[in-house]
C-alpha cells in the first residue's frame, strides 16, 4: 500500500453574522486547510488503496480540539494538542451593509512551530511527500522545517509534490518567489495555477510554456491550472492539455486541493507511482498522465458546486459515472 504523507496548518473557519443590532458571538463553521484538504480528498478517491498522514501542531482549545476530532475520523493524525498554544483561525464577517470580509488570527499559531523532527520519523517508506507554499511562508521555524525535509526526501529518494498556493496574506511575491525556486528542483510534482505563475515569475507567456520553462527546472510533472479554462501538463516529453467543465460554481474554495488529489489518486489508483512513471514509455505514460489529467479536472469541477473545501470532492465511483454520462 502506497504512503502519501502531508504537513502543514489548518485552521478553524468561524462566522460573525449581524443580527439587527447585535454581533453574536462567532459560530465554528467548520475547518481549512490547504494539505490536509488534499489528506482528506485521497482519501475520498482513493478509499483503501493509499496510507495517508498529515503531521501537524494543534493548540489545546476548541478550534484544535474541532480540527483534530474532524480529520482523525478520515485520515491519520499526528499532531499534538498543545496547551498554552493557539489553534489559527479565520472569520467571514457579515455586516450589515452586505459586504463580506475575511480576518485571519494565524500569526504565532501551533502550527507556525512545526519543526523537522516531527516529520522525519515517517518519512522512510514514504511514496509521496506534499508540501504546499504555504507553510514557509508561516513562519522563519516553518521555512527551515520545510528545507529540511525536502532535503531528507531528496535523501531518500522520495517523490515530492509542490503546490505553490501563493497566500499574498502571508507574504509578497517576491519573497514567496525566491523560497519557491529554492524548492521547485525538489519537485518531482509541481502544480500551480497561471495566475500564481504571472504573480510570482511574471514572464507575461501562455500556460504551455510556463509548464516548459517550470519543467526545465524540476525535471518532474508539472500542472498549470487556468480556472475555467483547461488546464495542461508537461513531463519532458507529453504536453498535454484537459479543457475546463461547465458546473454551477457555488463556492471555487478547495478546487486547486481537489486538483491536486484527483489527480495523485489517479495515478494510485492505476497501480504506479511518481517513480514507476519514469520508467514508462512515452505513450503509455501519456496515456496515465492524461486519464490523471482528466480526473483532476473533475475533482475540481465537481468541487466547486457545493460550499466547504472538501464537501463536494467525489469518489472514484462518481468520477468514473460522470465521465461515462459526458462522452
Amino acid at each position: 500500500m502506497p504512503r502519501f504523507v502531508t504537513f502543514g496548518e489548518t485552521m478553524a473557519r468561524y462566522s460573525s453574522r449581524y443580527v439587527g443590532c447585535r454581533k453574536p458571538k462567532p459560530s465554528l463553521l467548520g475547518i481549512a486547510g490547504s494539505e490536509s484538504n488534499v489528506a482528506v480528498n485521497l482519501r475520498k478517491i482513493s478509499p483503501k488503496s493509499v496510507e495517508i498522514l498529515w503531521i501537524s501542531r494543534l493548540g489545546d482549545d476548541e478550534a484544535g480540539r474541532a480540527i483534530y476530532q474532524e480529520l482523525s475520523d478520515k485520515i491519520r493524525v499526528l499532531c499534538p494538542l498543545v496547551k498554552g498554544d493557539k489553534t489559527g483561525t479565520y472569520s467571514i464577517e457579515d455586516p450589515r451593509s452586505g459586504n463580506s470580509s475575511k480576518i485571519y488570527d494565524r500569526m504565532g499559531s501551533s502550527a507556525s512551530k512545526i519543526t523537522f523532527s516531527s516529520i522525519n520519523p515517517f518519512l522512510k517508506g514514504t511514496d509521496l511527500l506534499h508540501v504546499t507554499g504555504i507553510t514557509p511562508a508561516l513562519s522563519d521555524t516553518c521555512k527551515q522545517t520545510t528545507t529540511e525535509t525536502l532535503e531528507k526526501c531528496r535523501d531518500l529518494d522520495i517523490p515530492i509534490s509542490l503546490d505553490l498556493n501563493y497566500r499574498d496574506q502571508l507574504w509578497n511575491s517576491h519573497d514567496c518567489g525566491e523560497t519557491i525556486d529554492r524548492m521547485i528542483p525538489y519537485a518531482s510534482l509541481f502544480k500551480l495555477g497561471l495566475d500564481e505563475a504571472e504573480t510570482i515569475w511574471g514572464w507575461d507567456c501562455p500556460p504551455h510554456e510556463y509548464a516548459k520553462r517550470l519543467q526545465d527546472i524540476s525535471g518532474g510533472i508539472v500542472l498549470v491550472t487556468q480556472g475555467s479554462s483547461e488546464a495542461i501538463l508537461f513531463d519532458g516529453e507529453n504536453l498535454l492539455s484537459e479543457n475546463s467543465i461547465d458546473v454551477d460554481v457555488k463556492d471555487p474554495i478547495g478546487a486547486g486541493d481537489a486538483f491536486v488529489a484527483g489527480f495523485i489518486g489517479a495515478i494510485f489508483t492505476a497501480g504506479h507511482d511518481i517513480h514507476t512513471l519514469k520508467g514508462l514509455s512515452t505513450n503509455v505514460r501519456a496515456k496515465i498522465l492524461s486519464r490523471a489529467l482528466k480526473i483532476a479536472n473533475i475533482c475540481g469541477a465537481l468541487t466547486c458546486t457545493k460550499l466547504g473545501d472538501t464537501a463536494a470532492m467525489p469518489t472514484m465511483k462518481d468520477v468514473e459515472e460522470f465521465m461515462a454520462t459526458s462522452t
